[in-house]
């Protein structure tokens, strides 16, 4: 560690002045780490997200456009049935909401079987 002092008079431990370092806006962080290129790896997955955004982007376009074109030629088939279609949906809407409430209630009494079973010690006797 002496080695690291130079020996001309002073003491070793004495302190060293500061150098003052006036700053003209720079970030000092950009300063203490240097540039350097991207990896490969980098350029990569790069590379690939770029390419599967444009493949999403594509996709996601094809899709709308197909909806709307869909749209656009099936309103006046939808309009013109339509006698048909609101009936049948209010007989489908009563008919799912009438299965689906039986089996709610049979569910809440397979519930309410267990518990009981469960309740009075449940061996059968």
């Amino acid at each position: 560690m002496a080695d690291r002092y130079k020996l001309t008079g002073q003491d070793p431990l004495a302190k060293q002045p500061k150098t003052i370092i006036i700053s003209h806006g720079g970030s000092p962080i950009r300063k203490k780490r240097p540039a350097r290129s991207p990896e490969s790896t980098q350029l990569t997955g790069l590379m690939a997200l770029l390419i599967s955004t444009g493949i999403l982007l594509v996709l996601s376009g094809a899709t709308v456009t197909s909806a709307v074109i869909s749209f656009i030629f099936f309103t006046p088939i939808i309009i013109i049935t339509s006698p048909y279609w609101v009936p049948t949906g209010i007989l489908l809407f009563f008919f799912v909401a009438m299965v689906l409430s039986v089996c709610g209630v049979g569910l809440a009494a397979a519930a309410v079987l267990v518990v009981q079973l469960l309740m009075t010690g449940g061996d059968g006797r």
